[in-house]
């Protein structure tokens, strides 16, 4: 089946490998509109059952297509009969783009867009009748916005979504108004100067005491700052102005724009980053077809990559194979 997809615009898409379970994955190349080559790992299925419902994989922030949503999320829904893509967003991993290792969640948008369309060009394996989108994280509240945006996208699952609008966002921080001002005065400086400053995502025994992180706190060290997270791909490094989209991007108020998109929120009743009471807020603000579960005794990294992953990635299943009939 792979043989069928198309060599990607200045590029070759890589071999095929095979998988104990019969999944298929190989190595593609598509490119944004600006000319910005996009990688990503296409997933297909055993089997010849002709075109496919397709599921677009959203990252967690700073995350690349080898951590978080790999095994987890990617493969077991390809195991279980979709065509998944698993990418490096703008400026990670191993796609293009400048300015890199920042996070932006319109550009980020923008990029699921684009995979989107690329699936939609696949039409000897993917239905563009067919496709879904799943995130983890901030990758979570984009696949809402996704599905909310993109009438071509009939239903998401969204994972320890973080699920932000800045009206939210100053709720949960006491210190929001002296961080919009740090972070609007790194946006002057790079509007001025085209320079970005550069920080550790979270803090590991090489990181000094006084050198601000992106995460301070030991949820995001437990994965990332440890040998759960490595990939070979990733960096200890992130924009200090990546911040901002935290603060000021929404993910949240799409719920009430979603229409007939059908809704899934997975989350643990233990995660304190990303908090089951704002998955159960934008819940009751979806007006398609919703499921909200809320997983006991689990915590947020427990859905990148612990035993909850079986438990949230059947749940995913079992709601596409309902909703992309």
């Amino acid at each position: 089946m792979l043989s069928n997809i198309p060599v990607a615009r200045a590029g070759v898409t890589g071999a095929s490998v095979g998988r104990p379970d019969g999944v298929s994955r190989r190595r593609v190349e598509f490119r944004a509109p600006d000319g910005v080559q996009l990688v990503g790992h296409l997933r297909v299925p055993p089997g010849n059952a002709g075109p496919r419902p397709a599921v677009v994989v959203s990252n967690a922030m700073t995350s690349v297509k080898e951590q978080s949503v790999n095994a987890g999320y990617a493969q077991r829904l390809a195991a279980a009969g979709f065509v998944t893509l698993a990418f490096d967003q703008c400026g990670f991993g191993e796609s293009g783009g400048l300015p890199r290792l920042h996070e932006d969640n319109q550009r980020r948008l923008d990029d699921l867009h684009i995979a989107v369309s690329y699936l939609t060009g696949l039409p000897s394996v993917v239905d563009p009748e067919r496709i879904g989108v799943i995130g983890v994280s901030i990758g979570g509240g984009l696949a809402l916005n996704l599905t909310a945006y993109d009438p071509r996208v009939r239903a998401f699952v969204a994972i320890a979504a973080g699920l932000l609008n800045p009206a939210r966002a100053r709720e949960l921080m006491p210190t929001y108004q002296d961080m919009l001002a740090d972070q609007t005065s790194l946006l002057r400086r790079y509007h001025r100067t085209g320079a970005l400053d550069y920080i550790p995502v979270v803090r590991t025994p090489d990181v000094p005491d006084d050198q601000p992180v992106l995460f301070d706190n030991p949820i995001a060290t437990e994965y990332y700052g440890t040998p759960r997270g490595a990939a070979p791909n990733w960096r200890n490094r992130v924009s200090a102005l990546s911040l901002r989209t935290i603060l000021v991007d929404d993910t949240r108020t799409a719920a009430d724009t979603i229409g007939p998109g059908a809704g899934l929120l997975i989350v643990g009743d233990q995660d304190v980053a990303t908090l089951p009471e704002d998955h159960q807020a934008v819940h009751d603000r979806l007006t398609g077809p919703k499921r909200l579960e809320i997983l006991p005794g689990v915590h947020h990294n427990d859905l990148y990559d612990q035993a909850a992953v079986g438990t949230a990635a059947d749940l995913a299943a079992d709601w596409f194979t309902t909703h992309l009939r």
